[in-house]
């Protein structure tokens, strides 16, 4: 079962016609959607056309280069596209109005059909030897490469957090002073008053702990320093974290310190 939906094939192709374009002689790459429904295929997709005169042109199935190519299955090359023989001529103009001479297409197969059709054209009449049909196959026919996640747009209050998740992890004072006073400029962006965004209070203890972790002291740290169990430590830290309504602690250092509960 095939994971690549036709829209999908056809995005695909349109990124194939610049390698395609860059094979030897080629100096037009093209590309077809074929629409079985209507029987016919359209011309959509170019990479160094000169004219607007092949663009979203609509061609019988069967017609040209391109249906012979859809109706045998396999890649299909003329020498010269008007003089050839064995295919229909009914778009002669609009091809040689854009110049072309020797032209190929390779079928674009989905789910075993023939969705797309790509071309490669020249404007002499030369030899597309097996070679470059094959290294265009190739291109057509190699799986898509998926497209890397778009990044999540962050707001200035979560850097603000981050940047002060790292500061609390520097052991180097001064790094770390630095560090707080970028996360503390940028949470300005934000625009809310310190007053309106944290109404928190949290105890001496939880205060205790949170400033120890501020100053990037672990919790192992933090036991030793205040006198109490690891677990003790971290239930205050929990607790804090709840009441800050924060996922870090680095994200509760920052929110504490905007709140005024930290200097």
């Amino acid at each position: 079962m095939s994971t690549v939906t036709p829209r999908e094939e056809r995005v695909r192709v349109g990124g194939v016609l610049r390698a395609v374009r860059a094979l030897g002689p080629v100096d037009i790459a093209f590309a077809a959607s074929v629409d079985r429904a209507t029987g016919t295929f359209v011309l959509d997709r170019f990479d160094g056309a000169r004219t607007d005169l092949l663009r979203d042109l609509v061609i019988p199935m069967g017609e040209g280069v391109g249906g012979r190519c859809i109706a045998l299955e396999r890649p299909v090359f003329v020498r010269d596209y008007v003089a050839a023989k064995g295919i229909t001529h009914r778009f002669d103009g609009a091809v040689a109005g854009e110049g072309l001479s020797a032209m190929f297409a390779v079928p674009v197969k989905t789910d075993g059909v023939v969705r797309d059709v790509v071309y490669g054209a020249a404007r002499t009449s030369v030899v597309f030897g097996e070679g470059l049909i094959d290294q265009a196959v190739d291109l057509v026919n190699r799986p898509p490469v998926p497209e890397p996640p778009s990044p999540r747009r962050r707001s200035a209050g979560d850097i603000a957090a981050e940047l002060a998740e790292i500061a609390a992890a520097v052991p180097d004072p001064a790094v770390r002073h630095r560090l707080t006073e970028l996360s503390a400029s940028l949470s300005g962006l934000t625009g809310k008053p310190v007053e309106d965004d944290l109404p928190v209070r949290l105890s001496p203890r939880e205060l205790d702990v949170l400033t120890a972790v501020a100053m990037g002291h672990s919790n192992v740290d933090v036991a030793r320093r205040l006198g109490l169990t690891v677990q003790t430590v971290k239930s205050y830290l929990k607790s804090a974290m709840a009441k800050l309504d924060s996922h870090t602690r680095g994200e509760a250092v920052y929110r504490a310190r905007r709140a005024g509960l930290l200097p």
